[in-house]
């Protein structure tokens, strides 16, 4: 008796459809990118009962030649490719012609389409894979399928779906992915009778709060980013708006979303000097690149996709997000520590305007005019006689900086006699010294920045031994000094990490496995530079030699786990190799909490916060809060 059977049609095509449709979002999956492929500009989405009785698509596309019809449910029929050579540089969502075979297979259909070509649509009854019945009728140009008693032919599988209302919130995910992969586009998407999402297609912006509301841009970094071959464009979350999972995270590639860990273990990387532990960063990008340059028949949900040069795509990403988030960090420490113009004009005019009087007879009042030169003078005058408030708000603020140096310097010299008709005093060589440059030393712009800084700083004290409070412009800023310190010899620590190795008195010998040694091949010199001297010593053993001074008092066991534990990683980076073991050094080497520092101690960390734009520890806590003036006047009523 004959053990193999040849499966009869419905048999397979039965198997093939919980393959490709696992849950009612896999049928809308499909049904969507259908339509995209088809060139529509607006897709209407309908879904009742979790999709369970009905998933309804309807769009603008370019429909279904008459003679197709048929074709279009038959297996492994598609119109999107046709030798295997275009597998190889696939433009289209779909390519694999199962996905419509593989619905009708598990539900009843009905689909309406026509094309620009016709002048009648034609309308089609397909049940459980067989078109029972084809009709021609009135219809737009396009195509609409509607889904009804899904998986009503495989009882068995039912018992394993989520409730209606779960996978309903599945659906609701999926859309919202979508319209964020495809901002272009206009889709209206409503559940059970009621619309959860009605985009315009106006670009990522709109697609953005059409999803995540009006605080969402507002909250984030735009992404621009090019290379040769490839482009990424999109946004990240600031640290502030860091989530607790990864939910908040999509990704796609040539318009289709996808999901990668390489990709995202690249994005984390940049994040990682900014977040705390189990915090996740918020991101909306998306990356052009060459059809021929990336594989999409990889998965069968096609969510996965695989990449010619992994590395190069993953460091691209990277510095995507790092070069947005460095510059994040910079305008953010200039409105921290900055003057009040840094601050947004728009957030501050109404105070601004309320308090430029005060600031001005302040300044007059503290400034006597006598102490400053001719142009300050009529500048002053000027400001007084202005009848326009924004123009005299506006030249003030041009000046004022300035003004206050100059005074300060004339009162300096007319205390001490002197007489400098340029305004500004140099000391007098000693008597005894040789006039060289070095008499006449020039300070660098950030330590005339710092100077800046901190002549308009006032140290307030400390808050419970641990909260540095200073008062700069119309600010009041905390500073948490451990946090703050730990950051600074961090990052000395980080610049240095390599400089002194120390032998080991018995190198410690470890045994790897194959791919765990090729890993380990491809990352000697990232390794090395780690501050970790590794030598091969047989078939798949290594050896460690000499660590660095700053990894003396760490366990080898414990270093070689935590490498190995990266080999899924796209390039093992030396800086997040030993990132942790500095980070611990640095935490216990800065000053604690409690600790009570003297005056040259503030100004020292002051000086490395404002020169080093710190604004993290290693481990992502912030090191300063800031209340504003404006915001201290709120609370205590003095302005509404």
């Amino acid at each position: 008796m004959a053990k193999i059977n040849a499966l009869k049609p419905e048999v397979y095509n039965l198997i093939a459809a919980g393959e490709v449709v696992e849950t009612p979002v896999g049928a809308v999956k499909e049904l969507v990118e259908n339509s995209i492929d088809a060139g529509a500009r607006r897709i209407v989405i309908e879904v009742e009962q979790g999709g369970f009785k009905l998933i309804s698509v309807t769009d603008n596309g370019c429909g279904i030649d008459q003679d197709d019809v048929d074709l279009a449910f038959a297996k492994y029929a598609t119109s999107k490719l046709q030798y295997a050579e275009e597998l190889f540089a696939v433009q289209t969502l779909g390519f694999r012609g199962e996905a419509l075979s593989s619905i009708a297979a598990i539900s009843r259909i009905k689909m309406i389409t026509r094309t620009r070509k016709s002048d009648v649509g034609i309308a089609v009854q397909v049940d459980g894979g067989k078109v029972v019945d084809k009709q021609h009728v009135s219809a737009n140009v396009g195509t609409k399928i509607e889904v009804r008693d899904l998986f009503y032919n495989t009882p068995v599988r039912q018992k394993f779906f989520k409730s209606p209302a779960r996978e309903g919130v599945e659906i609701t995910k999926f859309v919202a992915k979508l319209i964020l992969t495809n901002p272009n586009l206009e889709i209206s998407y409503s559940l059970d009778g009621q619309t959860v999402y009605a985009t315009k297609g106006e670009g990522l912006e709109e697609a953005m709060f059409a999803i995540y509301g009006s605080d969402c841009l507002s909250q984030c970094l735009r992404v621009a980013y090019s290379r040769e071959g490839l482009l990424i464009m999109g946004y990240v979350g600031t640290p502030d708006y860091a989530k607790p999972n990864k939910k908040y995270q999509t990704l796609s590639v040539n318009g289709r979303c996808i999901t990668d860990q390489n990709i995202n273990g690249a994005i984390m990387q940049a994040y990682k000097p900014y977040l705390m532990t189990r915090r996740y960063p918020f991101y909306v990008l998306n990356m052009e690149i060459p059809c021929d340059a990336v594989d999409v028949n990889v998965h069968p949900k096609k969510q996965e996709v695989r990449f010619a040069k992994t590395n190069y795509v993953c460091s691209a990403f990277y510095h995507a997000v790092d070069n947005a988030l460095r510059e994040y960090k910079n305008v953010k420490m200039d409105q921290i520590m900055g003057n009040t113009s840094a601050q947004d004009d728009s957030q501050n005019a109404e105070y601004s305007q309320q308090s430029f009087w005060e600031k001005f007879n302040a300044i007059i009042e503290k400034n006597h005019i006598e102490f400053m030169n001719p142009g300050q003078s009529e500048d002053v005058r000027a400001i007084e006689d202005a009848t326009d408030k924004a123009d005299a708000r506006k030249n003030f603020e041009e000046f004022a900086d300035e003004l206050e140096r100059t005074v300060s310097v004339a009162k300096a010299r007319k205390a001490i006699g002197l007489d400098d008709p340029d305004g500004v005093f140099q000391p007098e060589p000693d008597d005894n010294e040789e006039e060289t440059e070095e008499n006449y030393p020039t300070k660098t712009p950030l330590e005339i920045e710092y100077d800046k800084l901190y002549n308009r700083t006032r140290i307030l004290g400390a808050a419970f031994k641990t909260y540095l409070i200073l008062e700069i412009d119309d600010k009041i800023i905390f500073v948490d000094q451990h946090a703050a310190h730990e950051r600074i010899l961090f990052d000395k620590f980080m610049e240095n990490k390599s400089q002194d190795m120390q032998p080991l008195l018995f190198p410690y010998v470890f045994s790897v496995k194959e791919d765990e040694a090729e890993f380990i091949e491809d990352n000697k010199d990232n390794i090395l530079a780690a501050g970790i001297e590794i030598e091969n010593f047989g078939d798949n053993v290594y050896r460690i030699i000499a660590v660095s001074t700053l990894l003396e008092d760490t366990e080898m066991k414990d270093f070689v786990d935590y490498m190995l534990s990266s080999i899924d990683e796209f390039k093992l980076d030396d800086r997040t190799l030993i990132v942790e073991k500095i980070a611990q050094k640095a935490c216990k080497a800065a000053v604690k909490a409690g600790y009570v520092l003297n005056e040259h101690e503030i100004k020292y960390i002051l000086k490395q916060v404002c020169d080093n734009k710190i604004m993290q520890c290693p481990h992502g806590r912030p090191i300063t809060v800031v209340f504003t003036r404006q915001q201290l006047e709120k609370m205590f009523k003095r302005i509404v």
